[in-house]
């Protein structure tokens, strides 16, 4: 039974006000206080005295969600954005999604009014769901002697002062732009490789790559993350692994991200009991969990006895001098939470420049005349690179990544009408809408040249912008938005620039449902893309 275990560690985080609340997140119970214009106050406020009850609004119950959910009914080997999707068409754009097992009910909104109320709210420390499961694992192992988590240090996982303890120590090194050449010559040794990579296996007559390129590109984005998060080249993108235990962290980050489906969007009694799902999280966790532990530690001995590697101070030993225990944690949480994000986008933008080649010789013309055949990337070329900047944010509008984002609501609101109270937890369905000719003219069409800034935009392409600020938001809004930012769009950009000036790519099938979305979208179609040496 998971509730004994959970119950203890309560116990011993009492003394920090630690909380658990219905949603099972950790939270500060009493928010930090802030202020708004009095006049946006008063809106708000009216707004929610003409609100109709908040019981009154529609979605279904928890017994007909559950027998959707079940062999024969609607919802059944559906995926989320499936799921989401039917249940609109039944309720409209805001409708009750009931919590099961345990689970806290969430409210489901398309209306981008809605979310702009709800992050103008949000304050300083914003309430994020979504990582209860998470978060559950390291309360169950806090307080132990020796263990890596207790009160003070729960990483991405919690919410509320803890969280905002925690983005405060580590912002500094992940989010400052003049830390972006700590990520460089690390990103780019691991990226020449895979370009070695990619001549080694594809077929000498066809020049296409297996199909389950896939495979190799979460490779280079695991490889790429750990180099910065663990300091530490590990081998799997030359597939000449000088680590043993790099496959094995490898291979259970992939069990880890199938888990967060299975046990946090599918029904599932595993609150109550320890079903074989969660036992395959609970192992995947503990085994990255000392993986990391043990790689952060081996890093940082060698520093201690031989100094860095390079003149710079790398990512992990910048944390460190902030606190060792913030520093394994956020390796382990980059590793989490970077990897499948930083593939996924990898091969929604290597797609979509596949499949329009006049977009991608744009590119190509772009980073020869910018970079060149061979130079090195640095801070001073990479700035100068805005068509490559604008196709990873159109391949991204085309696959988003997940279906928008998640907040508790920090004030009473009324939303589309309703008056929904504060702590309500809302998934905020952004990224929904992103093919809505509403909002993006032209929506499925890959079209680069409409994130360009006005001066260097076509005149004929100003009318293709988007026309809502929070229509697009791949990496969130505000304080919550996503750490690892700044290292996932350097991952993106060296990558891209590196293919197109050493490759023609081509994609010369089918690219029909190609992601599916099981909370985080993933490429489904088998990646045979063709590389082309350039003259």
């Amino acid at each position: 039974m998971l509730s004994i275990p959970i119950k203890r560690s309560h116990k011993i985080l009492q003394s920090k006000h630690i909380h658990r609340s219905y949603s099972a997140t950790a939270i500060n119970v009493k928010p930090n206080p802030f202020s708004f214009d009095n006049s946006y106050t008063s809106i708000l406020e009216e707004e929610w005295q003409q609100g109709k009850p908040f019981t009154t609004i529609p979605g279904p119950t928890k017994l007909q969600l559950f027998r959707d959910f079940m062999r024969g009914g609607a919802f059944h080997g559906k995926t989320f954005d499936e799921v989401l999707r039917g249940c609109r068409q039944r309720y409209g754009d805001l409708y009750l999604m009931p919590g099961l097992f345990g689970r806290q009910t969430n409210l489901i909104t398309f209306n981008l009014n809605d979310h702009e109320k709800i992050f103008r709210t949000e304050g300083p420390n914003p309430l994020r769901p979504g990582n209860e499961i998470i978060f559950d694992y390291r309360l169950q192992r806090a307080g132990g002697d020796g263990d890596l988590y207790d009160a003070d240090n729960m990483g991405l996982a919690v919410n509320g002062a803890q969280w905002g303890a925690f983005r405060h120590a580590v912002n500094p090194v992940l989010m400052q732009p003049r830390n972006v050449v700590l990520y460089i010559e690390p990103t780019q040794k691991v990226n020449n490789d895979f370009i070695a990579r990619i001549r080694e296996i594809r077929n000498p007559s066809t020049l296409e790559v297996p199909g389950d390129f896939l495979q190799e590109i979460k490779r280079l984005a695991f490889e790429s993350v750990a180099v910065i998060a663990l300091d530490k080249d590990l081998g799997l993108v030359r597939n000449k692994v000088s680590v043993p235990e790099a496959e094995v962290l490898f291979n259970n980050l992939q069990i880890f991200n199938t888990a967060l489906y299975d046990l946090g969007i599918k029904p599932s009694i595993h609150r109550y009991i320890k079903t074989p799902s969660y036992r395959r999280f609970e192992n995947s966790m503990d085994t990255i969990t000392n993986i990391c532990r043990k790689f952060v530690e081996e890093t940082l001995q060698r520093i201690e006895q031989h100094g860095a590697v390079d003149d710079g101070k790398s990512v992990l030993e910048k944390l460190v001098k902030i606190d060792r225990k913030i520093a394994t944690i956020m390796a382990v949480d980059m590793l989490m939470f970077g990897v499948d994000p930083t593939s996924s986008i990898m091969s929604a933008a290597m797609l979509c420049l596949a499949t329009n080649p006049k977009k991608q010789q744009n590119l190509r013309e772009e980073i020869l005349a910018k970079i060149g055949r061979s130079d090195k990337f640095s801070m001073e070329n990479m700035k100068t690179l805005p068509y490559l900047r604008a196709c990873i944010k159109e391949a991204m509008r085309l696959y988003p990544l997940i279906f928008g984002n998640m907040r508790t609501t920090a004030l009473d609101l009324c939303l589309s009408g309703y008056q929904v109270p504060k702590g309500t937890h809302v998934f905020l369905t952004s990224n929904m809408l992103l093919k809505n000719e509403d909002y993006f003219p032209k929506a499925n069409e890959f079209i680069p040249e409409r994130w360009l800034r006005s001066k260097d935009m076509p005149a004929e392409m100003e009318v293709l912008k988007a026309n809502n600020p929070f229509i697009f938001l791949p990496f969130g809004f505000g304080p919550r938005s996503c750490v690892g930012k700044r290292i996932v769009d350097l991952q993106l950009e060296i990558t891209l620039a590196n293919i197109v000036r050493n490759f023609k790519m081509e994609y010369n099938y089918p690219t029909e449902n190609a992601f599916k979305n099981y909370f985080m979208n993933t490429c489904v179609i088998p990646l045979k893309f063709k590389f082309t040496d350039l003259p």
